[in-house]
């Protein structure tokens, strides 16, 4: 009796372990940006797999990436010992998650994803090829529903005037004082702690949380928010045009996930 009692606890100590192993095995981890370039000037053999489009990869990259957007693994061939680092820089990397769990159901299993993406890589100032890359990135509505339904952090300032925030409020997004959307901006770069020569962070954060920006409609004033983010540390977004589909959606049923807060740690509020 006690023999079949050992052995019924020993099968099922095994399948415990068989179970933790096999939920490790079939999941993706992160990894910092300094820990990948040190491991490529080691001579790893590592790859940096691009998730973008090749026009995205063509205007500028990752020094060393391999261009394999993420509608292309499934016919792609992987050699299975290789560590693979999935580089992107869709809001909460949405890309290169979905790419590494295509990687992981066809039984790759060194599979990691850029932490921060190459918005954090670019904020390290690590090696790039190409035209330099931009660190102001375009949003859309779905990008947004989806971010908030993952608990992905962000931030949102609206730019907006008065009159037009009230028309089409946008909820979690902080209000930018000025009357005209030089002082919007004026008052961003001052929330943001960075001196107005756009040299340094009051706080620098350990990697980018995405900031989005939501733009007027009158007049899209996307050249002087690209103007004014080129050189401040960050990921920036911007939120054109979709925003008032976006606030009538919120009243009639609200997106899933955390409230978005633009002064909490995080971009989340405490509840």
């Amino acid at each position: 009796m006690i023999k079949r009692i050992m052995k019924y606890i020993t099968r099922a100590v095994f399948c415990l372990l068989f179970v933790a192993a096999t939920s490790q095995a079939a999941s993706w981890q992160w990894i910092l940006p300094q820990r990948v370039h040190g491991l490529v000037k080691e001579g790893s053999g590592l790859w940096i797999v691009d998730v973008r489009t090749p026009s995205a990869f063509e205007r500028g990259h990752i020094e060393g990436a391999l261009n394999i957007p993420v509608d292309r693994f499934i016919s792609r061939k992987f050699p299975k010992d290789t560590l693979l680092v999935l580089a992107d820089d869709s809001l909460g990397l949405r890309n290169a998650r979905t790419g590494a769990d295509a990687l992981l159901k066809t039984g790759y299993q060194k599979v990691f994803l850029l932490d921060g993406g190459i918005p954090a890589w670019q904020q390290e100032g690590l090696p790039v090829a190409g035209a330099r890359l931009d660190n102001l990135r375009m949003v859309t509505l779905e990008d947004l529903g989806w971010a908030r339904s993952n608990s992905i952090p962000l931030r949102i300032y609206d730019l907006r005037n008065s009159e037009e925030r009230t028309k089409g409020p946008v909820e979690g997004a902080a209000e930018l004082k000025g009357k005209t959307i030089d002082e919007r901006l004026n008052a961003f770069v001052a929330v943001l702690g960075v001196p107005p020569t756009g040299k340094g962070l009051a706080v620098k954060l350990e990697k980018p949380v995405p900031v989005v920006l939501v733009l007027p409609t009158d007049k899209q004033p996307l050249e002087k928010v690209r103007a004014t983010v080129r050189d401040l540390p960050g990921d920036f977004r911007y939120l054109e045009g979709a925003y008032p589909i976006w606030a009538a959606r919120q009243k009639q049923n609200p997106l899933p996930g955390p409230e978005v807060c633009p002064t909490c740690p995080g971009g989340r509020a405490k509840k």
